[in-house]
């Protein structure tokens, strides 16, 4: 899991971030880091006076084909009225640039810089944007799929990327021990008779921006695949849930303005609470795993993993 490797991530220096603009014909007049997550590398750019975004992929983390997929949905997205960035192409006319600096590859990606700024919490107004929006992209990649006959991914949803290690490193008799196992343990099955699409799967309140309660930018589509639908929406709801502003009652109105939309077969709705179980498995040992994770911290995942078991929540 590349995110979780320092090592395979791109350093900036005036000198390599003039290099990569370069290509596209653009002096550089100053950069600084723009990045909230903990994979991709994204910079704010200056050419002059004209503002650019700046990304730059992890070492060995994605093949240039499956990038150009990702930039090729957003453009399609974009064309069909969401709010996507636009991707700037190269002097030679690439939408993926690949340089190569001191002795090493990377893939770079030049988007303008889109309008809004990221929020702190979640309100009502700004969910009720951003369902419809989820529901239209979940449209609109199922049908892409299809088109451009891109095959289904995963069949099933289990933590793999560092449980085997943090289960070793345990106390034994400890909660977070018991917790781990029960991660462990843990698949989702994903049946053929979920509908498929491609989606972002990370669209949540760290990767859009918004302007009075309205979403002007869809960000970071680095967890694009083909998998079903509802997986895309169960993360989401996962922070609808539990991040900041979020609420089980935002949950019920999400879906609601969700399926005005599109509607979700019987079996998506039955999924749902597994996707989000899932979900929050991962998200909660990739914060162990970093390290900076209290007993309250545990205290309060497990109160979490417990509401997300308990048949009084309701999709």
């Amino acid at each position: 899991m590349n995110k979780l490797i320092p090592e395979s991530l791109f350093v900036p220096s005036q000198k390599h971030i003039r290099a990569i603009l370069a290509c596209y014909n653009l002096p550089l007049t100053r950069f600084e880091h723009a990045t909230r997550g903990i994979e991709n590398l994204t910079l704010f750019a200056w050419s002059g006076q004209k503002k650019y975004v700046l990304r730059v992929y992890p070492q060995k983390k994605k093949s240039d084909a499956d990038i150009l997929l990702e930039l090729n949905f957003m453009s399609h997205l974009r064309k069909h009225g969401l709010p996507t960035p636009a991707i700037i192409s190269s002097s030679d006319n690439r939408l993926l640039v690949v340089c190569e600096l001191d002795h090493q590859k990377w893939q770079c990606v030049l988007m303008e810089h889109a309008q809004g700024a990221h929020v702190e919490a979640f309100t009502p107004a700004l969910l009720d944007h951003m369902a419809p929006l989820q529901a239209q992209m979940h449209i609109l990649g199922e049908q892409y799929a299809k088109t451009q006959n891109i095959a289904s991914g995963r069949s099933v949803l289990q933590e793999t990327s560092v449980i085997d290690e943090l289960r070793n490193n345990a106390a034994h008799e400890s909660d977070l021990r018991d917790f781990l196992e029960r991660v462990n343990g843990f698949v989702v099955e994903l049946d053929d008779s979920l509908p498929k699409g491609l989606s972002h799967f990370d669209f949540d309140i760290d990767n859009v921006l918004a302007q009075n309660n309205r979403v002007t930018a869809i960000l970071d589509f680095g967890d694009l695949e083909c998998l079903p639908l509802v997986v895309c929406l169960g993360y989401t709801l996962w922070d609808v849930l539990f991040e900041k502003g979020g609420s089980p009652a935002l949950v019920t109105r999400y879906l609601q303005k969700y399926q005005e939309v599109r509607q979700l077969s019987r079996r998506e709705k039955e999924t749902l609470r597994e996707i989000i179980l899932f979900r929050h498995y991962v998200i909660t040992t990739v914060r162990i795993h970093f390290g900076d994770f209290s007993q309250n911290d545990l205290d309060k995942a497990l109160q979490q993993e417990q509401d997300l078991r308990s048949p009084e929540l309701s999709f």
